[in-house]
């Protein structure tokens, strides 16, 4: 009998202990998404600053420039390192995920110029 009530206080503290660790998790989870959140923001706000507040186009809105793309991309590549502590990961994956991010920036700020330049088109066209 005592080995029964010891096995279900040994049990009831097990379903407490997991109970704090989903808490923690969870915890762990919601800080982790804040920091991410103010590194994109600092991310964002840094490829303001070098693009003058936009994004980098050519006169005419169709081409990029090949030096400065690759700069932000050495930059944010950086950055994802520098989030997870330089450790596990690698640069190269690094590498291409900053370079997914960057052109997909880089494509929305083309088609919301493409859009725009439409939009004023077809006013004048009205």
């Amino acid at each position: 009998m005592a080995e029964k009530l010891t096995m279900k206080k040994l049990s009831g503290e097990l379903e407490q202990l997991r109970d704090r660790l989903h808490e923690l998790e969870a915890g762990v989870e919601q800080h982790l998404e804040v920091l991410l959140e103010q590194a994109a923001e600092k991310l964002h706000a840094r490829l303001r600053r070098r693009t003058g507040g936009a994004l980098i186009e050519s006169a005419s809105g169709e081409s990029v420039d090949v030096n400065a793309r690759r700069r932000l991309i050495a930059e944010l590549a950086w950055l994802k390192a520098e989030q997870r502590g330089f450790s596990q990961g690698s640069p190269e994956q690094d590498w291409l995920d900053a370079e997914s991010e960057v052109d997909r920036l880089l494509l929305e700020g083309w088609a919301k110029t493409t859009a725009s330049t439409h939009e004023a088109g077809h006013i004048r066209d009205s």
